[in-house]
């Protein structure tokens, strides 16, 4: 691996967001180290043996597991340039339909996942000159959603966390950010059953007049992560083309 190349580490890179940020990053020079949980077959066949990645095996909800992952990419890599946090799970419940065990899903794979990658990845972070830490987010962060309650939620501490990672990361010489992206058909969709029709509507009613895609979220992060965003810290971008300005 050429010592040039930056190296980061990206959640829930076997499909959708991920994948495309995975993709992305790689074209653009990166190393990645890309997690997946049950897929495994998917998740190499996203990436075809890519010289440029190396998959793991995560639950970002066990701790002992996170400690496994990061210290395989020590001894891989030996620094880490940028963590995306980006494993996400969903569930259309309302509150009365919301069991338990779906709530703590969401929140241990979105909270509790976010926090213990956060934690274990400092080390190799702070071995690199310019080191960044991008949250994906929602704008459920800031709106209810009664078909969401638990995902709103957790959204909402995940981007506190976000903001208060910024300020005590930065004496390290770590940057946070979230990246907030707007409606991406991916494969975490299908659950709902949202077809082509539906998929249309939303993107005419764009202020754009399409949906994001994973590439959009990919740029957006490349620059976060570069020279020319050095002095940006615990910014909150809004990738879907100004959706969230919308009053109805």
């Amino acid at each position: 691996m050429s010592d040039t190349k930056r190296i980061a580490l990206i959640t829930g890179a076997s499909r959708g967001i991920g994948a495309g940020i995975a993709k992305y990053l790689i074209e653009k020079g990166y190393f990645v180290h890309g997690t997946y949980l049950k897929d495994k077959v998917l998740a190499e066949k996203q990436f075809a043996a890519n010289k440029n990645v190396q998959l793991h095996k995560l639950d970002v909800r066990d701790e002992q597991n996170v400690k496994q992952i990061l210290q395989e990419v020590k001894k891989q890599s030996g620094v880490l340039h940028l963590l995306v946090n980006n494993a996400g799970v969903d569930y259309d419940a309302t509150v009365e339909a919301c069991t338990p065990e779906q709530w703590r899903e969401i929140f241990g794979v979105r909270c509790d996942g976010t926090f213990l990658m956060t934690k274990y990845a400092l080390e190799l972070l702070k071995k690199a000159r310019r080191s960044t830490i991008i949250n994906i987010t929602s704008s459920f962060a800031h709106e209810a959603h009664p078909e969401f309650p638990a995902v709103a939620a957790a959204e909402a501490a995940k981007m506190n966390f976000t903001k208060s990672c910024a300020l005590g990361l930065a004496k390290y010489g770590v940057r946070t950010h979230s990246v907030n992206p707007g409606v991406t058909r991916t494969p975490l969709w299908d659950q709902f059953g949202v077809d082509d029709a539906e998929w249309d509507k939303m993107a005419k009613a764009n202020p754009l007049g399409r949906n994001c895609t994973p590439e959009d979220i990919a740029k957006v992060i490349l620059y976060l992560d570069s020279e020319q965003a050095e002095y940006l810290n615990g910014e909150e971008i809004y990738v879907n083309g100004g959706n969230h300005l919308k009053t109805s």
